[in-house]
């Protein structure tokens, strides 16, 4: 059995596309290092992210490359989604280096959460009171926290949004990528 390869915040990754090409991302924020080892379990009691344990939020560059060293670190396919934190095995994926993440320019992505019948627009670690019924929230807008269809989903709509159609299997093509675990989609 292959090695888990796990990575951490900051740790620029690769996956390999085609023979000879790659699709690129960074480690935004490590759930279990910087959010369960650190803030105590009543104080997250109505946010999401001890959903994500052993999970890492991450942002995929748009394009496909041969190497990192064309990548254009400012543009991005996807700004913020979460995945298991051993997901470049998956993939055959690897580590190829480090860049320093700004907080400031972190997207989490944006979800309800519900606690004891009452409803809550949740973005990180904040979590602020709606006023919705039980109905709209699981009937209407049903967007939740999740990892959406896991690693797959990433890939697939990195490819999209960079133009390659080669590299996608056929009918993997879908209208929203993250529909149903991300309300900024």
């Amino acid at each position: 059995m292959a090695k888990k390869v796990k990575c951490t915040t900051g740790d620029v990754f690769a996956i390999p596309v085609s023979e000879t090409e790659f699709i690129f991302g960074r480690v935004l924020f490590d759930v279990t290092k910087q959010y369960i080892k650190i803030v105590p379990e009543e104080e997250r009691v109505f946010n999401y992210l001890g959903f994500f344990n052993k999970s890492v939020l991450i942002e995929m560059f748009l394009g496909v490359y041969t190497s990192v060293k064309g990548v254009d670190f400012e543009k991005k396919a996807v700004t913020g989604t979460f995945v298991f934190n051993d997901f470049l095995s998956e993939y055959k994926g690897m580590i190829v280096g480090k860049r320093e993440v700004n907080p400031i320019e972190v997207s989490f992505p944006e979800t309800l959460g519900s606690r004891n019948m009452d409803y809550y627009l949740t973005l990180g670690e904040l979590a602020f009171p709606i006023d919705i019924t039980e109905q709209i929230y699981y009937d209407e807008i049903k967007v939740m926290p999740s990892t959406g269809y896991g690693y797959y989903e990433v890939v697939v709509a990195t490819l999209d949004f960079s133009g390659r159609d080669d590299l996608i299997k056929e009918d993997a093509k879908m209208d929203n990528y993250f529909r149903d675990s991300d309300l900024r989609s």
